[in-house]
């Protein structure tokens, strides 16, 4: 199946763009942890026992695959065989047709290459850049399970308080960032820079407004793409977690209006 968009110009040729299938998930949800890893301000909730997260992790992917309101894309190395980047975005109702289709994600799904490109700009492999939003309704996100071995109140509390602020600011009439992840070997390599713009490019022909929820390391990234701060909240690691971990955490609310063509 093609893709909603033209590739873009910014990654070795040896790297594609895709749909990702169910058969992916194992390593979607590696990159998705290796991401994530190191950036105490998503990850003071995590449980422990990295193999709960891993499951955690590739059960949060099985599910939102299913979800048809969601559209996953990932850049693949076709030489390593690795998944480099993978990038989720919610699609508002209505424009289904604009960013292409939902299809079964056990599906056989078409490829399109990416041409290469020098002097790409991407954020550092140890600092993600979107806070990983699992759920759009508040209501649901206080009721969801955490991974095992984890504090469950502390996995609500931080989704509930993201999927407040999504409600907040009508997120679901805008096209949503709602998860991108770079494997750590590959960062500086245009992978994150290639999930992106293709996808605004589609919101501006549109008429739409993006929305996402940036780490501290993502804010400066975004706002080259013409994103803008709206809010920013701040989570005091350290009261959370009853001092196990230190810190003030500061998540920017950003929307990006449609750019003129």
């Amino acid at each position: 199946m093609t893709l909603p968009f033209v590739s873009p110009a910014g990654l070795d040729p040896s790297f594609t763009i895709s749909r990702p299938t169910v058969a992916d998930i194992d390593a979607l949800s590696e990159v998705y942890f290796q991401s994530f890893a190191t950036d105490p301000g998503n990850t003071y909730w995590w449980s422990p026992d990295r193999e709960a997260m891993r499951d955690w992790l590739r059960d949060r992917i099985e599910r939102k695959m299913a979800n048809r309101s969601v559209r996953h894309y990932h850049v693949v190395d076709n030489k390593a065989k690795d998944i480099v980047a993978f990038a989720r975005w919610d699609i508002p109702k209505g424009f289904d047709a604009q960013f292409g289709e939902w299809v079964d994600s056990n599906s056989a799904l078409g490829v399109s290459h990416v041409a290469a490109e020098n002097n790409t700009e991407e954020p550092t492999a140890t600092t993600p850049t979107t806070a990983p939003v699992e759920e759009t309704e508040p209501t649901v996100a206080s009721t969801m399970a955490g991974p095992r071995g984890s504090d469950q109140e502390l996995c609500r509390c931080f989704f509930s308080a993201l999927s407040s602020l999504s409600k907040k600011w009508n997120a679901e009439e805008m096209l949503g960032l709602s998860l991108l992840c770079t494997s750590p070997k590959y960062h500086r390599r245009g992978a994150a820079k290639a999930l992106l713009t293709p996808m605004l490019a589609v919101a501006d022909t549109a008429g739409l407004q993006c929305y996402l929820e940036a780490t501290p390391g993502g804010r400066p990234v975004y706002e080259k793409l013409g994103f803008r701060t709206v809010e920013v909240k701040e989570f005091d690691i350290g009261a959370l977690t009853s001092g196990r971990m230190k810190g003030l955490y500061k998540l920017s609310i950003m929307i990006r209006e449609p750019q003129k063509l």
